[in-house]
């Protein structure tokens, strides 16, 4: 009888130094992961699954991880196990949403995405992600309900006119398209995205001299773009402009 207290007195001290042992791998692995060291906090959460299988954190963290690093897969099954421990943390939802998007899995991207709507409904990133995944699926009506939500949640945010308009331009819609744009613009001037968004409408009513103009607006924004510079190009040839037409495609 002796022998057995003696023993679990000399094991306890051993519970309590795991105990806090987990808690600092979990620290560590969470400060490689801010750091941007995926590969290095995987390997500290795996200590720490491998020592409290039953947290759901350490699982969440490891599929962020997995997702940085393209282990597509990889972040859908920790998000499943995360799930699993603990079905309300909205962010699991959020990246199993990604993981699916990647993998091309949209209609379980829209179920994740709606479910973590449920628990976080004013949530502007969810809601964008749920009308991406409605775009790549082809379904615009339901991507522009999408979008007439997100707006009621945050009515100054210009991706959403922007998308909106993308969507608009896919349903063959350019004056709706248009409106968007100028929304989006008149928001955020500095967007280039906006820029280019609506000078692709200007090419497309070969108004040239204010698909250019816009394009102009745009490239100085987002310099790198080289999609901005062949179609300003075109622009360009449309107006005869031979020398600026060449000069844009050799800075693509």
């Amino acid at each position: 009888m002796i022998k057995r207290i003696l023993t679990v007195l000399l094991l306890f001290p051993t519970l309590v130094c795991a105990q806090i042992n987990t808690d600092r791998v979990m620290t560590i692995a969470r400060n490689a992961l801010y750091f941007e060291d995926y590969v290095l906090s995987i390997q500290y959460f795996n200590q720490v699954i491998n020592a409290k299988p039953y947290l759901y954190e350490p699982y969440f963290f490891r599929a962020l991880a997995k997702l940085n690093l393209e282990d597509f897969q990889g972040a859908e099954a920790d998000c499943d196990a995360a799930i699993q421990r603990n079905p309300f943390v909205v962010g699991a939802y959020q990246i199993r949403g990604l993981a699916r998007i990647r993998q091309s899995k949209f209609d379980g991207a829209i179920e994740d995405y709606k479910k973590a709507l449920h628990y976080d409904p004013e949530n502007i990133t969810l809601w964008h992600n749920l009308t991406l995944s409605h775009i790549q699926k082809k379904d615009y009506n339901a991507a522009k309900e999408d979008l007439e939500s997100l707006l009621k949640v945050s009515p100054r945010y210009t991706r959403a006119y922007l998308m909106r308009g993308e969507v608009s331009l896919q349903q063959k819609d350019t004056i709706a398209a248009l409106n968007d744009f100028n929304k989006a613009l008149e928001l955020d001037k500095y967007d280039p995205d906006a820029w280019a968004a609506r000078a692709i409408v200007k090419l497309q009513q070969a108004k040239y001299a204010e698909a250019e103009a816009d394009f102009n607006r745009a490239i100085p924004l987002s310099a790198k773009n080289a999609g901005n510079y062949i179609n300003r190009a075109l622009a360009r040839f449309h107006q005869n402009n031979l020398r600026g037409a060449m000069s844009d495609y050799d800075l693509a």
